[in-house]
């Protein structure tokens, strides 16, 4: 599946917690089905996500898999809110991230610059050689 295709089929799917489907995503859920479905990569995820646990453990027992990356189209972003990370999104385009918005949200696609305003701070991370 070519970027451009995924992205038609997600952009305005609803956001759900834990969920990673072509019904319903979370921010991290689309993480998984971009890398899965663009990438062919299947990117490793601790047990506890799915099983409900707290984020910052899952983030913490994934985030090891992950390496600095740039603002580059594949690569994800990590936003923070004080020092915790809080939200996830897949780069596009250079300066777009494609990200699954919670609370009653959907996936939809926002310029990095507003996205960065929301937070406290933003890293970039590339999976593994990817």
């Amino acid at each position: 599946m070519t970027k451009e295709e995924f992205i038609r089929k997600v952009n305005g799917l609803p956001w759900a917690d834990r969920a990673c489907s072509f019904e319903a995503v979370d921010c991290w859920g689309l993480v998984v089905l971009y890398y899965r479905h663009v990438l062919s990569v299947e990117v490793h995820q601790t047990t506890d996500y799915e099983a409900g646990k707290n984020f910052i453990t899952c983030y913490e027992g994934d985030r090891v898999f992950w390496h600095p990356g740039a603002r580059k189209d594949g690569h994800i972003g990590v936003f923070y809110r004080g020092g915790a990370p809080d939200h996830v999104g897949i780069v596009i385009d250079g300066n777009q991230m494609l990200h699954s918005k919670g609370d009653g949200g959907s996936v939809r696609i926002d310029p990095l610059p507003v996205l960065e305003r929301a937070f406290t701070r933003t890293e970039f991370l590339q999976y593994g050689n990817v």
